[in-house]
């Protein structure tokens, strides 16, 4: 047993030029050549988010990408992400918050400048080589949009990029994406990229590289996000006839409305740092919603000199596998598990996979730089623990990601 512990309002995001620019201001050696500079946040966009058909309520927007990669030297916003489920119905706001090392404030405007919000449907590609139509942030917000960071030049410097922040509408139900990966190109002022989520009710894929994730789920969220009140209400009291004619409960059953109707999908959460990374992931999962829960760190060796980093499922009354629960690295369970004939296993799924345990160096401010030649001075703590739980995210994502 384990155990517990289209009226398109647009706000141009190159005008934003004058907006304070901060820099390092301890003297630490950085004063003296380069430096981290990070302007305040801005509006890329704030338009008409309209995700859902008003006719017969079928979806029109059920895929979104927040972040990503370098692609052919280029479209990368190495920073953090933030996406809050707590905005205007019908609306989507986009922020960016761009970041740069260099020698000055006036050569860091000058990067800042070439930085903007890249959001379209098609291929990557210079803005300017788009179709007007695939263009979100003028032609209307759409399905498969991706919100992305653009360096207007030949390649994106290697230090700068801008942190994102997103304001959805709480009642989207669909899917989101978000990918990230570290600002490390200079050892003085490695700059991890993370992820916060809140008032998640929704599927949603999140990849960083070795930041920090926090996921909050909805305190309302159903099994099977896509489905109606109505379709979740009916196959949670649904009863089938027994031998004796007799009405008996069978919650879920395979016909029930959610599933035979509405295509059987349930929620899902998949959380998980690429290669040999280390990243503390903590998700906050309401209690008494039927999920199947996964914490893990895939780390190797980590027995050697007798430490570990562990995960834990702390949900209310989760029922552990008998296998899967081996090590303190590993928890898996099921919460809130209707009994059958539900699927054991089934419900919404929740994985928060650690693929490192390992100390980790940070800078996550400029005002904490360390200097240059002192990048070994740098605050490192031990990441890979995993935890999903009950009340264990209580700040915003402003707070844990200020």
């Amino acid at each position: 047993m384990k155990r517990a512990l289209k009226n398109l309002t647009t706000v141009a995001f190159g005008l934003a030029l004058s907006a304070p620019v901060v820099g390092c201001t301890g003297d630490g050696g950085g004063t003296a050549g380069r430096q981290p500079f990070r302007d305040a946040w801005q509006v890329a966009v704030d338009l008409p988010f309209v995700h859902t058909n008003p006719d017969d309520g079928t979806a029109e927007i059920f895929d979104i990408t927040v972040g990503g990669r370098l692609n052919n030297d280029n479209f990368a916003n190495r920073g953090d992400v933030i996406v809050d489920f707590n905005g205007p119905t019908d609306r989507i706001l986009v922020e960016l918050r761009r970041f740069t090392l260099t020698t000055s404030s006036e050569t860091a405007q000058d990067d800042f400048r070439n930085l903007t919000l890249w959001a379209f449907t098609s291929s990557l590609g210079r803005p300017q080589d788009q179709d007007v139509e695939d263009d979100c942030a003028t032609s209307g917000w759409q399905n498969g949009c991706e919100i992305r960071v653009y360096f207007d030049g030949l390649s994106q410097l290697q230090r700068s990029g801008a942190d994102i922040r997103v304001t959805l509408p709480s009642d989207y139900r669909q899917k989101i994406n978000v990918v990230t990966e570290d600002n490390v190109a200079d050892d003085d002022y490695f700059n991890r990229g993370n992820v916060c989520i809140s008032n998640l009710f929704a599927s949603a894929d999140v990849e960083a590289q070795s930041g920090n994730i926090w996921v909050s789920l909805a305190s309302d969220t159903t099994p099977a996000p896509k489905c109606s009140q109505d379709q979740i209400d009916a196959c949670e009291n649904w009863t089938v006839q027994d031998a004796n004619m007799n009405e008996v409960p069978a919650p879920w059953a395979s016909e029930c409305d959610c599933i035979a109707v509405g295509g059987g999908e349930f929620g899902r959460l998949d959380i998980e740092n690429r290669d040999d990374n280390a990243s503390n992931i903590t998700v906050d999962v309401p209690e008494g919603l039927w999920a199947s829960l996964r914490a893990e760190n895939r780390g190797d060796g980590q027995m050697s000199n007798g430490e570990f980093c562990e995960a834990d499922i702390t949900v209310p009354a989760v029922e552990f596998e008998p296998t899967g629960n081996d090590f303190p690295w590993q928890a898996f369970g099921n919460a809130a598990y209707p009994g059958e004939p539900a699927i054991r296993g089934a419900g919404f799924s929740v994985q928060a996979i650690s693929n490192a345990c390992a100390p980790v160096a940070r800078t996550e401010d400029p005002d904490e730089f360390v200097g240059v030649g002192n990048g070994k001075e740098q605050e490192s703590t031990e990441q890979g623990n995993v935890v999903i739980g009950t009340g264990t995210i209580t700040a915003s994502c402003n707070e844990l990601i200020p």
